[in-house]
């Protein structure tokens, strides 16, 4: 298991909210997909700048022991400036979960406390469309898109906060393990 550490990432809206997310993420599951050794998201590999390592380096991280502990964890935020009652916000962190599974494999496992908390500033109004049929509350249509952007800022919080994790007391990182991945000479050759 790699040490995991604080990730951020953030994305503005058509409708010109912002959704950010900031996450300290320690999770039982990996982030990382051991045949490759890049993240799950394997789209995030040039987000991040990354490449794959050297089938020497995969091999070391295959041996790495994964302990369970009761210290296994992802706590995140969410925030947005968009207008957002308290129940939408109840929502749109329900929805950053998905972040979460995206992000980790397994997540969400009986000794992770995984818990995602929302918040809106309320600064940016958004009109709901004129075609928002009356069943539905006025928000519907900008909570379903916080909340994806909820989820895919988490998910890339996730990975960028085990990408920069420095480490302490001998607990193997992303970048100790895998410097192959920022190997700028390997990915100007691919």
């Amino acid at each position: 298991m790699l040490k995991g550490g604080v990730g951020t990432a953030s994305t503005t809206l058509k409708c010109g909210a912002t959704v950010g997310a900031l996450v300290v993420v320690n999770s039982a599951g990996n982030v990382v997909d051991q045949g490759t050794g890049l993240p799950w998201l394997a789209y995030l590999a040039d987000e991040f700048g990354l490449v794959p390592p050297s089938a020497e380096q995969l091999a070391e991280l295959a041996q790495l022991e994964s302990p369970l502990s009761s210290l296994n964890t992802a706590v995140a935020v969410i925030a947005t400036d968009a207008a957002l009652s308290p129940a939408a916000c109840r929502q749109v962190a329900s929805a950053a979960h998905d972040g979460l599974a995206r992000s980790i494999r397994p997540a969400h496992t009986p000794v992770d406390g995984d818990m995602v908390f929302a918040l809106a500033t309320g600064a940016v109004e958004v009109a709901p469309p004129a075609d928002t049929p009356a069943a539905f509350s006025p928000e519907t249509a900008l909570v379903t898109a916080v909340g994806a952007a909820a989820a895919d800022c988490l998910a890339r919080a996730v990975v960028a906060g085990v990408i920069a994790a420095d480490p302490v007391a001998g607990i193997p990182t992303y970048r100790g393990m895998l410097p192959g991945a920022f190997d700028r000479r390997r990915r100007d050759d691919a």
